[in-house]
């Protein structure tokens, strides 16, 4: 997984870091302490924080540590308060300038028998804090505080309780289902890289993450995937097809010349693939304006065999399109084509804007297409 490199100061240098959670004893080592001398995260307006060797500290970037001698205590209260958010709404203010893991979860005055708690790390995975780690509180952190996994009976399977209406408690671990397989998961967050590479795949496929009602949004390689959030089901994930080139594309029979370009003015990949004796326009990755779940989907339009003269008709997208509010659209059916399942949507003209031979093709064809989306949300 990636890390940031960011640039700390200690005792006058300048250091390049990678971002991320440090020991006090490995930042020490990147100084020379002679006798009584310590290393102190400085604060502006606030006191120094000693930093001891069993200290854990996150560093961001930007921070500032000196050498030197003082009678400040090793836990000093800080004059600044710092905010702790807990599960994403539970905000804590506290002046304790470090914190054990025990004492960061009963300031939740919650049962914690059966409680971990995680520190929330981006670009890293996220840290599981023991009960006698102390950590280091500089700034505003946050945390997730979830049910221990003791077995795999404590494991939530996501789409199950999705299915049946069943949010369950936070908790460490998940099964989670990624196309027609499921997996069990470690830790109660990961990254859109970490969960493709869970099913084997690297980073030319997308991932997409479904949620009850049918809503789906696409996720990034470094965003991290919550799964004590309410309502996710599954994940999905295709192709980049942009990655494979348009050298790759198939074309299994010929279209005018003025659809040819047309299709290659759009700048992305597209192919005519005939199965079944049925003859399909694919392209790959159209965008889709703000409203919809997606903002890219692959389209495919069925090309009859005497077109031009015979009018196109629908048209069927991959992965399905739903609204971002949520609000249902309307006939909608699923087609089987390319070893995958569309989405049709069943739009045609009317008798007041037929087809016309010789005027209409692709090109106008596809800009029907966004009008349609453009329509639904005014819905």
């Amino acid at each position: 997984m990636p890390k940031f490199i960011v640039s700390v100061k200690i005792n006058n240098e300048l250091v390049k870091l990678k971002s991320g959670l440090y020991k006090g004893s490995d930042l020490i080592a990147l100084t020379t302490l002679d006798g009584e001398e310590r290393l102190y995260l400085d604060l502006k307006g606030d006191v120094d924080i000693p930093v001891l060797d069993s200290d854990l500290i996150e560093i961001q970037g930007d921070e500032v540590f000196s050498v030197g001698n003082s009678n400040i205590p090793d836990c000093p209260n800080l004059v600044n308060s710092h905010s702790i958010n807990i599960n994403g709404s539970d905000i804590i203010e506290t002046s304790n300038s470090k914190l054990c893991g025990s004492a960061l979860k009963q300031l939740l005055h919650d049962d914690i028998s059966n409680k971990v708690i995680y520190l929330e790390l981006k670009g890293v995975p996220d840290y599981l804090l023991r009960d006698d780690d102390r950590l280091i509180i500089s700034k505003p952190s946050k945390f997730l505080l979830v049910n221990q996994s003791n077995s795999d009976a404590d494991i939530p399977d996501l789409e199950d309780c999705a299915c049946g209406h069943n949010q369950p408690d936070k908790h460490q671990k998940y099964k989670i289902k990624i196309d027609k397989t499921k997996y069990k998961v470690e830790y109660p967050r990961l990254t859109g890289r970490e969960i493709l590479g869970l099913a084997g795949y690297d980073e030319s496929r997308y991932l997409y993450q479904k949620f009850v009602g049918g809503e789906r949004r696409q996720i990034e390689l470094d965003e991290k995937v919550d799964f004590t959030e309410p309502g996710i089901e599954r994940f999905h994930t295709m192709r980049c097809e942009h990655q494979e080139g348009l050298q790759q594309s198939r074309k299994h029979f010929t279209l005018p010349e003025e659809d040819v370009e047309f299709l290659n003015s759009l700048n992305l990949d597209w192919e005519c693939v005939a199965e079944n004796g049925i003859k399909r326009v694919v392209i790959h990755s159209f965008p889709l304006p703000e409203g919809y779940n997606l903002s890219r989907v692959d389209v495919n339009i069925q090309i009859p065999n005497s077109y031009p003269t015979a009018q196109i008709d629908m048209a069927y997208f991959y992965p399905a399109i739903s609204r971002s509010d949520n609000k249902l659209i309307g006939a909608l059916s699923e087609d089987t084509f390319d070893a995958r399942i569309w989405q049709r949507w069943s739009r045609h003209r009317t008798a007041s804007n037929p087809w016309q031979p010789g005027i209409d093709n692709v090109a106008t064809h596809v800009a029907y297409i966004q009008s349609w989306f453009t329509q639904e949300l005014l819905k």
